[in-house]
């Protein structure tokens, strides 16, 4: 739909191109997001926002004062890449060792244009704009970081908008949810402790690789028999790290995985359950285990008058026909921890591309053509902070 703001965004079109392939060259894991955030500071300040660096260790929010007086619209883009070797062979690939796998790039990119973009037309936004830019997504805990220093008292926002690009969506469609868009997500660790000794004489040991293995089958039972049919749950072992020869009993064994659910209270439901499981199957075998969360989110969801709103600015920048609900996907995202305390919408960019692997994968890419969408949907919430619920 060609108008002044479209047109704005279209004449961006190199530039969104150049910033994204600049930063998916030079991907940072959590909390080192130390260049991508100098880059993006950098940029903010010539463009003329006030810029607070630092915040959560490597967080930035920047505000944009408009031009006449009103309400607060933030707008939230995470900016850490994986710990992934990449290998797309792309021109423009990572060879540092970490991956921009998950499309945080392209979140930077849309959120940094749009900036830019209201920057230049100031005078007729009626409100702020304030501009989150968050570390550390992929460990689930830089929103919090966020959060606890002090963010949304700087923030000061009266709603918040984000997206996510998912290239399991076609190019061209806007995904709101008047509710549920990805699962509370947990990672836990589990150690089990035995006593070791000699692999031909078990009887004077206590296996811990037993009992994992016990714990691990056991778990699994607890989304078939403790959760309602009609709820989603997942409880995964990724990682089991234990022993060092085939002839020696361990001392010790160490279990990684994570949980996910839809609903914060099956989500909770699913932990305790394997936090208990963990314990008595551990001890029925003489070995001692412990489970540990270590991070977690809550699932992200929206505000339906947010989502109403952000849906009518998808529809005036790609029509009403590319614009929907999308069943919720299982993965986590603390996007939530923002929308735990104001009002807002995480909206699903659609971004397919052929001969491609989905997230979190070495040959993870994207369709470029859409970040301009994401980019004008910002743009025009920006501009219309004067409707939004």
């Amino acid at each position: 739909m060609v108008d002044r703001i479209s047109s704005l965004v279209s004449a961006r079109g190199d530039d969104i191109v150049a910033t994204r392939r600049y930063l998916h060259a030079r991907p940072e894991t959590g909390f080192q997001e130390n260049e991508t955030a100098a880059y993006i500071g950098n940029r903010l300040r010539k463009t003329g926002l006030e810029v607070r660096e630092g915040i959560g260790t490597t967080g930035i929010i920047a505000r944009l004062r408009g031009g006449k007086p009103g309400r607060t619209l933030a707008i939230r883009a995470d900016i850490d890449g994986l710990p992934i070797n990449e290998l797309t062979g792309l021109e423009f690939a990572s060879t540092n060792g970490s991956m921009h796998a998950c499309g945080h790039d392209g979140h930077i990119t849309m959120a940094l244009t749009a900036a830019e973009i209201l920057a230049s037309i100031s005078d007729e936004i009626a409100g702020d704009v304030v501009f989150i830019f968050q570390p550390s997504e992929e460990l689930s805990n830089g929103a919090i970081a966020m959060i606890e220093d002090g963010a949304m008292e700087i923030a000061k926002a009266d709603a918040v908008i984000g997206t996510h690009l998912w290239n399991q969506t076609p190019t061209g469609f806007v995904g709101v949810n008047q509710s549920t868009v990805f699962a509370g997500a947990d990672l836990f660790e589990i150690s089990v402790k035995g006593h070791g000794g000699h692999g031909a004489m078990p009887h004077l040991t206590v296996d811990p690789v037993v009992a994992a293995a016990n714990i691990i089958n056991a778990a699994q039972t607890v989304v078939a028999r403790e959760i309602s049919p009609q709820e989603m749950g997942v409880v995964t072992f990724g990682s089991i790290h234990g022993g060092s020869a085939g002839n020696v009993i361990a001392g010790e064994v160490r279990l990684n995985g994570t949980i996910r659910a839809y609903n914060a209270k099956t989500h909770r439901t699913i932990a305790d359950a394997v936090s208990r499981i963990t314990t008595n199957v551990a001890e029925s075998l003489r070995a001692t285990a412990t489970y540990t969360r270590l991070a977690g989110t809550p699932p992200v969801i929206n505000n339906p008058d947010v989502a109403n709103w952000v849906t009518s600015m998808a529809m005036q920048t790609i029509g009403e026909e590319s614009v929907g609900e999308l069943e919720p996907i299982s993965v986590g995202d603390d996007m939530a921890e923002f929308l735990n305390r104001i009002p807002g919408t995480y909206f699903i960019l659609g971004a397919s591309k052929e001969g491609t692997e989905g997230h979190h994968n070495a040959k993870f890419d994207y369709d470029e053509a859409c970040l301009p969408i994401g980019t004008e949907i910002f743009v025009r919430a920006a501009l219309d902070i004067g409707g939004m619920p």
